[in-house]
């Protein structure tokens, strides 16, 4: 009980595994999100082959089993190549904190996110008729914003500005998930980036724990690219027949493109803000995890690095 070396390994188990469930759990739920979107926007794409299924004597069950199989597979193909990027990463971390302990055997869990996410999206569309599906959605109803309570701001603004800031609000479904996918990876951002500071800056200098952060922040910063870039690929295959109509009145590409790429910046920008909340609490949760640091420690910079990476791969993916 008094050997120092087992009682400090045994506190820096405790510590990675806390800081490894805390961190899964983003992870997990941001990637939950992701796939989410787009098995809904697929089961949409395909309402009227899923009317026919029914028609023909389908059941529900067996509707929802096919997009289950596909994600299964997709998911697999993808598991291919994430093992390798997986044992890869893991090796590395062994590899690094292999110089302070002697490391376990490695091991390995399957996810089943995508699965879960599949089946809340099959079980809301296989719930309509086989009439219902046949039809096309009905498009969104206007809705007025709080700024046009404001006539000083709303009286000022162009016509395309108005328009975006109703289409903002219109599109609420799409509106949340992009908030929330913004604010989820860009607090994965911030904790990584604290946890950075707290090794380079703090009183905590553990280089293995650094390297852990710099992972953090690089894969938190792909899924930002990855969920930005679905919802907006959602966002344009959902309004082909709107961005039809705005060409044929005579809009130029870059106005289209503007026209869409404005309603996402705001979402984005709205993201960053409630961003802060989220990497204020995933802050804290890894410096309690830690037993060291604290939000008041953390460097300025660390607040201004975070936005700047999400609107980094916000205008990549506009360049894309």
């Amino acid at each position: 009980g008094d050997n120092f070396s087992f009682k400090s390994i045994n506190a820096y188990a405790g510590k990675i595994t806390g800081l490894a469930v805390a961190l899964a759990v983003a992870f997990t739920f941001i990637t939950a999100l992701v796939v989410l979107s787009n098995m809904t926007r697929l089961m949409e794409e395909e309402r009227a082959q899923t009317a026919c299924l029914i028609t023909l004597g389908y059941s529900p069950k067996q509707v929802i089993g096919k997009y289950l199989l596909f994600v299964f597979v997709a998911t697999s193909v993808g598991g291919v190549a994430a093992y390798f990027v997986g044992t890869g990463l893991c090796s590395f971390i062994y590899l690094v904190f292999g110089y302070s302990y002697v490391m376990p055997p490695e091991s390995g869990i399957f996810s089943v996110t995508a699965l879960f996410a599949t089946l809340r999206s099959g079980l809301k569309t296989s719930a309509e008729t086989p009439a219902e599906l046949l039809k096309p959605r009905s498009p969104v109803p206007g809705k007025k914003v709080i700024i046009e309570k404001i006539p000083f701001i709303w009286n000022r603004l162009s016509f395309k500005y108005k328009s975006t800031a109703r289409n903002v609000l219109r599109y609420m479904n799409r509106f949340i998930m992009t908030v929330v996918a913004v604010a989820g990876s860009m607090g994965l951002v911030i904790a990584g980036l604290a946890l950075l500071d707290m090794c380079l800056f703090g009183n905590f200098g553990n280089a293995s724990i650094a390297w852990l952060a710099v992972v953090v922040v690089a894969f938190a910063a792909l899924l930002t690219l990855t969920a930005i870039y679905t919802i907006t690929n959602i966002s344009i295959s959902e309004r082909n027949r709107e961005i039809a109509t705005l060409m044929v009145l005579g809009y130029y590409d870059g106005e289209v493109s503007g026209y869409i790429y404005r309603e996402i910046y705001i979402d984005v920008v709205v993201g960053v803000l409630f961003g802060y909340g989220v990497g204020a609490v995933l802050a804290n949760i890894v410096f309690a995890v830690m037993g060291v640091g604290s939000l008041a420690k953390i460097g300025w910079y660390v607040w201004l690095i975070a936005p700047a990476v999400v609107w980094f791969f916000t205008f990549l993916v506009t360049i894309i």
